[in-house]
């Protein structure tokens, strides 16, 4: 079990009007306000530990974002039971820079946690793929996930399709018409590269304007038919099926998309060990949701306001080393990554949406569509729109 204290650093305030906190070991969470704070345009924290004298030694520069009506910053890894100097630098429109006295701050002595046992990868779980296994069916059929987002590399001499190297990655690419000379990762429904039977089938394909002639544009069709899923006989409209992904195993056939119904029980109705199926957070920076394996162990990480779609985004601000042991354990970061219509993309980074294999109506298709406030798991779009895509893998 790991050793997780919070304890308050109480620094020599002073005016009242600035607080340091610790938020974890050896982190320190920093908010700044004055009374004119709306005259403040940017806010630079100078720190340093002291000395073996308890003298101020070289302060390091860290710039404070600013949130609303108050700056907020967090220092990691400082060091355990040390007297910190520090002061403020403060800037305002039209003025120079103003610097507050020099204070101080004792970190707390913290006990150090052994680092958690990543579980030892399944034999069964192939390259590419994150070790937490997920059910995704009343039949307790179960998956690995991708270890990040689809992404098809049109730049290369010889086009080819890889995942993400993070699960926070995007690229957020969309121009070009039907150009193959271009990498992107918003892709629009059915296009693996299989002709399907509809007019649009490549993954540079970005053509949103449906005539007579091309039918409904995107996705399998026999005809005028047009209520196929990407599966059965039409499996490889599938970017994962028909595809090889060059780091995640390098053949076709390996990875697939789920079903909506499988979106919706990974989400929804899954029984898990911790009773914790998704929550939102920040990951390294990045908004999105993060998914957890049916058997999480919540002393790993606790999550505040699970299984919540009205939660925001920054209930769970994730710092890039607690997300590695996270990711260690089976935890799947779902980035909001934007969306794609034409070739103009828009909500990079504040939302996002990931295509299923299912049709929902002759021109659309069900997706899972992430919001600062909302989530939703049995939305349909326009096929012709561009959507991330996240492939999973069946446990053997």
């Amino acid at each position: 079990m790991s050793c997780t204290k919070s304890k308050e650093v109480h620094p020599e305030i002073g005016d009242g009007n600035d607080e340091i906190v610790t938020v974890g070991i050896n982190d320190v969470h920093v908010k700044y306000a004055r009374t004119d704070h709306a005259e403040l345009n940017r806010v630079v924290f100078h720190y340093c530990p002291a000395d073996a004298n308890g003298n101020a030694q070289q302060f390091e520069a860290a710039e404070m974002i600013k949130r609303e009506t108050l700056f907020e910053l967090t220092l990691n890894d400082l060091l355990s039971d040390t007297l910190y100097w520090y002061y403020y630098e403060s800037f305002s429109s039209g003025s120079e820079a103003s610097n507050s006295s020099q204070k101080t701050f004792r970190t707390q002595a913290f006990d150090q946690p052994e680092p958690p046992t990543p579980p030892t990868p399944p034999s069964g779980a192939p390259e590419g793929a994150i070790n937490g296994l997920f059910t995704i069916n009343e039949n307790g059929d179960q998956v690995y996930f991708s270890q990040g987002n689809l992404q098809y590399i049109g730049s290369a001499a010889t086009p080819y399709w890889k995942f993400a190297d993070n699960q926070w990655d995007y690229l957020g690419n969309g121009q070009g018409s039907t150009f193959q000379n271009v990498d992107r990762d918003l892709f629009g429904w059915g296009t693996s590269g299989w002709n399907n039977g509809n007019r649009y089938y490549q993954p540079y394909d970005t053509e949103s304007s449906l005539d007579s002639e091309s039918g409904y544009g995107y996705g399998p069709t026999d005809g005028m038919n047009y209520e196929y899923g990407l599966t059965y006989d039409y499996a490889n409209a599938d970017w994962g099926v028909y595809n090889a992904i060059s780091n995640g195993g390098n053949i076709p056939g390996i990875w697939r998309t789920l079903t909506w119904e499988q979106w919706h029980y990974v989400f929804n109705y899954r029984t898990t060990s911790s009773g914790i199926c998704y929550a939102k957070g920040i990951v390294n920076g990045v908004n999105g949701v993060i998914l957890l394996p049916d058997e999480w162990d919540p002393s790993v990480y606790a999550l505040n306001y699970p299984n919540r779609p009205d939660a925001r985004y920054n209930t769970n601000e994730i710092a890039l080393e607690n997300w590695a042991t996270m990711e260690a354990n089976g935890a799947v970061f779902l980035a909001a990554a934007g969306f794609r219509d034409g070739t103009s993309v828009s909500f990079v980074g504040s939302e996002g949406s990931y295509w299923s294999a299912s049709y929902l109506y002759s021109n659309g298709a069900y997706d899972v569509n992430i919001f600062d406030s909302d989530l939703m798991t049995g939305n349909g779009n326009s096929r012709f729109t561009g959507r991330s895509v996240r492939l999973v893998a069946p446990a053997e």
